[in-house]
């Protein structure tokens, strides 16, 4: 379904908004702001209604409930003045008003959670889908995770005003808590520190905070500096200090990209630091947190070496803490790399991973990280159908963590799915701008689809992962492509990365379809293979 007014286009499927046919930079909740009105342009939204649809019902000011709709506005070109596309209606809410044509289906869709594609929550045969058990409230004990207050950020300047401050304050606080390790005090407590009155070791205690976010925001002409560190509230010593310097333009565009950087680097450093001092543990002190700060270290890296030493760590860690669901989740991860990657192998190691994937949702039905994985081991069952349910269900429970967006976009575009794949892994690599190479995957399987054998090398470079043969296979196909004199090279590398690799074998585990298993066998018989 297409919705059409003036020259503008909002294609849902794609999450798109486009002017004269040309993409409109637009953040995903504020992309589902505008589609939830323009669906309802029959009726007046109230805030109540818009704040249930987009942010799932959970509190948000009015100062970050007027910064989306003064974004929105900004994005098809309206004002608070002029009101043509979107009317506030005084005390009761807002109503579309623009002129709508629409293609396709007469229905009108409900509007997707904050961040989710709409095209990717699907219907799946209930009758496959195993059940699920009753919410558990014994899961993994809360004390074990670094908490964490943000304090609301000072103005350091004249020309800004309070709310830019506050409502910046809780869009970190809220991003902050889609990090499942982290427990991240309320924006109603830290905010009766607004006037630091008090030392912040004294505010870190009296909110019984373990780690202080402070900062600053100055304006200097048309640009903006957020100034943030990180405080271990014990020692008073700044772990992390970083500052962001943007253009003043939108300004609501540069406070969501200043919160998407500021958690990602933050929850980042906050695992650092947690896994710095389990490292100093002895084997005989390491509790079940502990021992999935050790084991992530895997899981970050893919490096064979680590892989039995995590998979010894989560068991112990489950075997520690039965109830631990994110620890079952991981050693699915762990588990499937058995299969995946070949990674000393063990016996039914799908099987394995299945089992503790089913076991995280039951014992967490809101963790998203344990349905994703759920998903991931479904791909490798070959049950697409209940890979894609889970996934759907991933994203809906955290549309905006950029591991769960960047696997299901992975495996999405290695089963050719481009349009999905391409568009998760995007917001991916805009929600976390230090990304790991392998968010890259989707790009190079795409390039090489569409024979721009140039830019899939350029995609090699940049998920630069020398110890994975895929990285070597395609690359040497796109060599083989081009006729380069290099290709039996970059061959023989993928064969002692891994000694008797099949690639048809690869492919087939992966899903690969048969137009791209062909293309990608074309170019390394090109490049030498006899396979």
């Amino acid at each position: 379904m297409i919705y059409r007014f003036g020259a503008f286009t909002i294609d849902p499927s794609i999450y798109e908004l486009r002017q004269h046919g040309n993409p409109v930079s637009i953040e995903p909740q504020v992309f589902n702001v505008l589609l939830h009105l323009v669906c309802h342009r029959d009726q007046i939204v109230s805030r109540d209604e818009l704040i249930a649809a987009v942010w799932d019902g959970r509190a948000v000011s009015d100062t970050t409930l007027s910064s989306r709709i003064f974004a929105v506005r900004r994005a098809v070109g309206d004002s608070g003045e002029a009101q043509d596309v979107i009317r506030t209606i005084s005390r009761r809410g807002f109503r579309f008003v623009a002129d709508v044509t629409v293609e396709g289906e007469d229905t009108i869709p409900e509007t997707a959670g904050e961040g989710a594609l709409p095209d990717l929550v699907l219907q799946p045969d209930i009758a496959s889908i195993e059940p699920v058990p009753a919410l558990r409230l014994d899961t993994h004990p809360k004390t074990l995770m670094p908490v964490l207050a943000v304090l609301p950020f000072k103005i350091a300047s004249a020309g800004l005003d309070e709310y830019f401050c506050d409502g910046l304050t809780e869009d970190i606080i809220s991003n902050l808590t889609h990090f499942s390790e982290l427990r991240v005090i309320a924006s109603g407590s830290s905010f009766h520190f607004k006037t630091r009155d008090v030392p912040l070791v004294d505010i870190a205690e009296r909110l019984g905070a373990e780690y202080i976010v402070d900062g600053s925001v100055r304006r200097e002409g048309d640009r903006l500096r957020v100034a943030v560190q990180l405080i271990e509230a014990a020692t008073g010593v700044s772990i992390w200090a970083d500052r962001y310097d943007r253009p003043m333009g939108d300004i609501f565009a540069v406070q969501d990209a200043v919160t998407h950087m500021i958690a990602a680097s933050l929850g980042v450093k906050l695992q650092n630091t947690a896994l710095s001092r389990a490292l100093k543990k002895s084997p005989s002190e390491l509790d079940a947190y502990d021992c999935l700060l050790h084991a992530r270290r895997y899981t970050a890296t893919l490096d064979e070496a680590m892989h039995a030493e995590a998979r010894d760590l989560l068991e112990k860690a489950i075997g520690l803490d039965p109830t631990y669901a994110e620890a079952h989740a991981l050693l699915a991860n762990v588990y499937l790399a058995e299969h995946r990657f070949d990674a000393n192998p063990r016996p039914d190691p799908i099987g394995r991973a299945l089992a503790m994937a089913l076991k995280a949702t039951q014992l967490d039905p809101q963790s998203a990280y344990a349905h994703c994985w759920l998903a991931i081991v479904h791909f490798f069952r070959k049950d697409i159908g209940k890979f894609e349910a889970e996934a759907a269900r991933a994203l809906d429970l955290n549309p905006t963590d950029p591991e769960i967006l960047a696997e299901v976009g992975h495996y999405l575009s290695f089963m050719g799915d481009f349009e999905r794949g391409i568009a998760l892994s995007r917001r991916a690599q805009e929600l976390n701008p230090l990304h790991p190479g392998w968010y890259h995957f989707s790009y190079a399987l795409l390039h090489y689809r569409a024979r721009q054998y140039e830019e899939t090398l350029v995609d090699m470079q940049r998920i630069s992962m020398p110890d994975f043969y895929w990285s070597h296979m395609l690359n040497a196909a796109a060599l083989g492509q081009l006729e380069r004199k290099d290709a039996p090279g970059s061959l023989a590398v993928m064969k002692q990365v891994k000694p008797g690799v099949s690639p048809t074998g690869e492919m087939n585990k992966w899903n690969v379809p048969a137009d791209d298993h062909a293309h990608i066998m074309d170019g390394l018989r090109k490049a030498g293979y006899a396979g």
